[in-house]
């Protein structure tokens, strides 16, 4: 367990097990044979085993928030450590007999270097720098995959000073093992094309992925003009000024804290009662993301004077996709349903926001490939198809869902119309589940929610406009 000064990390070895490329997220496996460092209390003694040489691999710093002490996204830094850009090397303080407090210091080189590693499903988290002189505890008998990074290129003398905490460090001393680190020139060309002949065969990850991840807070898709450019994407509201960003870039993550049981009554279309599914549900609840849909953007109420239609057009995924509110009376009225014939389409009025319960049948990646189309004043026809991609399930890797490469737009959003007229979000202090509470339920946010026509199109025949 690695503990950081300024938060606690819950760290094992087993934290490293997704396939991940590079940057992108948590290392797809720690290298036991090579690591970092080796940490041995032979008698009363610490030592340290180490290489002496690390050399680097040049990649790009990802769009993510974790990844911001690093530099701007899109920023060159280069990775030591690693022979293939997949596989990490460890912290081993297996055969050690206290805690250790570490820290990296430098000799000399061009740059800065960091020492990090991941949290949870793989948010980087740093550990120390030569920037701030940080230190962090290794506890022992465990290991942790990290990783090195310096900012420029030249060659780096590095120190990774190690010290026993509590009463084995009678003397207070520190144990260093020195690195020589060489970090060649290189291009952001050059390092986007090492990270995709680096991709693995087994699909598992996405050789420049930098995809923002998103496991709670409100966030929306819908539709926009960008740059005159009819586009689909989606709002992230989850900070105090809101963010438009591409879809490409985004993962969806569902925990498994939104397993649900399927209830009695009118739920058949999603499984037999007592089946546990996966649901984001229709009123919002801690620790789970919030998705909506929206039509609230004032690039479209200026130009589009009618509804906008919202398609299904796909569905790739290991289970079922269904969207459906609440009704009046505790019953569903479904919007999609991935198990009927797509393409699915429903009817947006203009200016509006509103929430749904989303379920997902099984765990792992899906990609909805959805699309919004409308006609503006003048009469032309605009449209947009892009995927929304999930991750369903804590055992599912949400960089194993990313497509993106993190250079996508991210644009502030303008003023909305939120509070200017329209279908309004619900807000609420939990998710009460079909049964207790769906009539109140159905009040406060099922009739809010979408005072639409609801068109059902697919491919056997012509839409029925309800």
């Amino acid at each position: 367990m690695i503990n950081h000064p300024k938060r606690p990390l819950a760290l094992t070895a087993a934290l490293a097990l997704a396939g991940v490329v590079g940057l992108s997220g948590s290392p797809a496996h720690a290298q036991a044979a090579e690591g970092m460092a080796e940490f041995t209390t032979p008698g009363s003694r610490l030592e340290i085993e180490a290489p002496s040489d690390l050399s680097t691999v040049p990649s790009l710093v990802p769009g993510r928030a974790d990844f911001a002490f690093l530099g701007d996204a899109g920023d060159l830094v280069w990775v030591a450590g690693t022979v293939d850009g997949q596989t990490f090397p460890t912290l081993d303080a297996s055969e050690s007999d206290a805690d250790l407090t570490l820290a990296l210091d430098k000799t000399e080189g061009p740059g800065e270097a960091w020492l990090y590693t991941f949290e949870g499903t793989g948010t980087a988290a740093p550990l120390a720098s030569t920037e701030d002189g940080d230190s962090f505890t290794l506890a022992a008998g465990t290991t942790a995959p990290v990783v090195l990074a310096v900012d420029q290129p030249g060659r780096y003398t590095l120190e990774l000073l190690a010290r026993e905490e509590g009463e084995a460090n009678s003397t207070g001393a520190n144990v260093a093992t020195t690195y020589s680190v060489t970090a060649e020139e290189a291009t952001a060309a050059e390092a986007r094309t090492i990270a995709t002949n680096q991709q693995p065969d087994n699909g598992n990850a996405q050789a420049t992925a930098a995809c923002e991840i998103i496991n709670d807070g409100h966030i929306d898709i819908g539709p926009r003009l960008v740059d005159g450019d009819w586009t689909a994407q989606l709002r992230d509201d989850r900070a105090a000024e809101s963010v438009w960003r591409d879809l490409d870039d985004v993962v969806l993550q569902v925990p498994d804290a939104a397993l649900f049981p399927i209830p009695e009554g009118d739920y058949d279309f999603l499984g037999e009662a007592g089946q546990e599914i996966y649901m984001l549900p229709q009123v919002q609840a801690s620790g789970i993301i919030w998705p909506g849909w929206n039509t609230q953007d004032p690039s479209v109420i200026e130009t589009v004077p009618g509804a906008v239609d919202w398609n299904l057009a796909a569905v790739d995924g290991p289970g079922e996709v269904t969207l459906f509110l609440t009704g009046t009376f505790g019953g569903a009225e479904v919007l999609f349903d991935s198990s009927e014939a797509l393409p699915q389409t429903v009817s947006i009025p203009r200016n509006t926001h509103a929430h749904g319960n989303w379920t997902f049948s099984e765990a792992g990646v899906y990609r909805l490939t959805v699309e919004f189309t409308a006609t503006t004043e003048d009469g032309e026809t605009v449209a947009d198809t892009k995927e929304i991609q999930l991750a369903v399930g804590d055992a599912t890797d949400p960089n194993g869902a990313c497509t993106g490469d993190g250079t996508g737009g991210r644009d502030d959003a303008a003023e909305d119309e939120d509070d200017k007229g329209g279908f309004l979000p619900t807000t609420g202090t939990g998710w009460l589940l079909w049964g207790l509470g769906a009539a109140v339920i159905a009040v406060i946010a099922g009739v809010v929610i979408m005072l639409a026509t609801r068109k059902r199109r697919n491919a056997n025949g012509p839409a029925d406009a309800e």
